[in-house]
């Protein structure tokens, strides 16, 4: 990959919650296009639940009073994705992506090759804590946590869990038979610890996964990061 020159995408992503299951290898390989392999920590491959809010989007060309009239510069958003190396090159690989907002979906599908969906979101926010539902409006899959914010963490040390989880600079789309990746940059992430009220989700069974994710997930929360996301670019082989 060569730096791209300008970004392409602005935005904040806020009110981050992480969780995250252990899942065998070989069941997290067949989530993946060819190029890419499952990237692993302690041996086993993780796949993530990413409940979060968009804010203060601009998308490069776009002006700012027609990103704030259509919506497109605030909206919630959920990703399901594990965690992938392409040689030396290691990113995210998106198998879902619900955003309340028809024009995001529209844009990630066709600009981006993101599998996005829209979907109906109903969000209560109390200081620290977040009731978040989703219900997908067409198909099967929804959504339901709650979850309180706790006591701010360390920077996640390089070798950790926590910053293997969520340190993660470059994401894979796989487009007309190419492998292609766009660099992303923000801080390193402030993390905070997390109790988990209720969860109730079928996004991630929904991506294929249904016999390989059990138990309690490793949860972690996040006020947010300023973010900018650079153009795709065609992976070397």
């Amino acid at each position: 990959m060569t730096a791209a020159c300008s970004p392409a995408i602005w935005m904040r992503w806020a009110r981050l919650l992480f969780l995250h299951w252990p899942m065998p290898i070989a069941d997290a390989a067949k989530l993946l296009p060819p190029g890419l392999e499952i990237d692993i920590f302690d041996g086993t491959a993780w796949i993530g639940l990413v409940p979060f809010r968009m804010e203060t989007t601009h998308v490069r060309g776009f002006p700012r009073p027609f990103e704030r009239m259509t919506g497109m510069s605030a909206f919630f958003e959920c990703n399901v994705r594990t965690y992938v190396r392409a040689g030396d090159c290691r990113g995210v690989w998106f198998c879902s992506l619900d955003a309340e907002r028809l024009l995001p979906v529209l844009g990630g599908r066709w600009l981006w090759g993101l599998n996005y969906i829209h979907s109906r979101f109903d969000v209560e926010i109390e200081g620290d804590r977040v009731r978040y539902e989703l219900c997908r409006l067409r198909g099967e899959g929804r959504t339901h946590i709650d979850w309180e914010a706790g006591k701010s963490l360390p920077l996640s040390e390089p070798g950790s869990l926590e910053h293997f989880l969520t340190e993660r600079y470059l994401l894979f789309v796989h487009r007309r038979g190419r492998l292609l990746a766009g660099r992303i940059e923000h801080e390193r992430w402030p993390l905070r610890r997390v109790r988990l009220h209720a969860l109730d989700d079928t996004l991630v069974p929904s991506a294929g996964v249904l016999a390989s994710v059990r138990g309690e997930p490793h949860a972690l929360a996040s006020d947010g990061v300023d973010t900018c996301a650079y153009p795709l670019e065609p992976v070397t082989p």
